[in-house]
């Protein structure tokens, strides 16, 4: 059930950024398609689960890099593309910020 090997761990960051990605990528489009101001409460409830999904998992890769120096820089490679999300995560933010501000006035 749980990743073992450091390639099941990669296997499991890669694709726990690439769902992050496209599920918030989704709710944004979802939200301009059909102005459903409910995404808000959807898209928090996302921030928070991924977030906390992203840091567990994360923090598993790093203990891992000290762990198999063998294995640097692939782990590397997965903890690069799992950051990449931090920014699109920060722009969706705000973009929520300012959506939920528009909705409220």
């Amino acid at each position: 059930m749980y990743p073992k090997t450091v390639i099941e761990y990669n296997n499991f960051g890669r694709k726990t950024a690439l769902v992050t990605f496209l599920t918030g990528s989704l709710i944004v489009i979802l939200y301009y398609l059909t102005a459903f101001s409910g995404m808000i409460f959807i898209s928090l409830f996302f921030i928070i689960s991924f977030f906390l999904l992203n840091t567990i998992v994360s923090a598993s890769l790093i203990r891992l890099l000290f762990k198999n120096k063998k294995e640097k820089k692939s782990i590397m490679t997965t903890l690069f593309l799992m950051s990449l999300n931090l920014p699109i995560g920060y722009a969706y933010l705000q973009l929520g910020f300012q959506i939920y501000a528009h909705t409220n006035n």
